[in-house]
């Protein structure tokens, strides 16, 4: 099974540069954006110290390939309390993903409170995995799905997958990666677990509302927020919501809890629609 703890790490090569090296079996359409992204955040924990994270923000700008590519991470503001982080991912000479880190020190004071609960939804070993759903109903099976991650979906029509017509388009589940990371896994690879999770929900949540298809939606950019309390084990409860399709352009929004209902991040992207079979 794929470790996103070895496959998303960093090894320095000079102060503010490191390096890293794409595995294909994050792969959906090539390198997974939230893998991408989770490389770029956790380069960007190389730099902080003893910083939190507090939000990543990113765009992708260049498809990559599999292999080795070049992270560079610059300190553009900073104080005793909080600081950014520019992170950049290049691959041959090419600019892959740019990316904003806000980090803040720990043990700051402030108000303690977390206003969105999480949906009631059975427990995950009372649902079905994705994948048993998609074999069952005669659906393709991402590799992706079977090497790096499992989903356990609630509300799946007994009777086959069906889209989502009135309302809006939303999954509700349960996600853990296959391999969990170590018991002593930091802050910022435990956010990087988060990071993974808001960006696979997003897409799966938009095609809700259409008709079986085939189309990509390639991440144009993608936003987290870190609500902190992360050990990073155990089952994320998850949430994906689609917002908008206008203009060639695919929105939506996710949040993730803890197991235990705690809020753990938020988040939102814009995907560019690709059209392969007839809408």
């Amino acid at each position: 099974m794929a470790s996103l703890a070895d496959d998303a790490a960093v090894r320095q090569t000079a102060p503010g540069q490191y390096r890293a090296h794409l595995s294909e079996d994050w792969s959906v359409w090539g390198p997974n954006g939230g893998y991408l992204a989770a490389i770029a955040l956790r380069a960007a924990g190389e730099e902080a110290g003893t910083m939190l994270p507090v939000s990543l923000s990113c765009q992708f700008l260049a498809p990559p390939r599999y292999g080795d590519v070049d992270v560079e991470v610059a300190r553009v503001h900073g104080t005793r309390r909080a600081a950014a982080l520019h992170v950049t991912l290049r691959q041959r000479g090419r600019i892959l993903l740019t990316a904003h880190v806000w980090t803040i020190a720990a043990g700051l004071l402030g108000p303690e409170r977390r206003w969105m609960p999480p949906p009631d939804l059975p427990k995950p070993d009372e649902l079905p995995t994705l994948v048993e759903l998609m074999r069952r109903d005669g659906l393709p099976v991402l590799p992706i799905w079977e090497r790096c991650y499992e989903v356990r979906l609630a509300g799946w029509p007994a009777g086959g997958w069906q889209p989502q017509r009135d309302g809006v388009p939303t999954i509700r589940g349960w996600l853990r990666l296959h391999e969990e990371l170590p018991a002593d896994a930091d802050p910022w690879l435990a956010a990087a677990r988060l990071v993974f999770a808001v960006d696979v929900v997003q897409f799966p949540a938009v095609v809700q509302a259409f008709e079986r298809t085939t189309f990509m939606a390639p991440s144009m950019d993608l936003y987290v927020g870190f609500q902190g309390g992360d050990d990073g084990a155990g089952w994320l409860l998850v949430e994906g919501e689609a917002a908008a399709a206008t203009g060639g352009v695919l929105g939506a929004r996710a949040r993730v809890w803890s197991d235990s209902g705690l809020l753990l991040a938020t988040g939102g992207q814009q995907m560019l629609y690709r059209m392969a079979s007839p809408v």
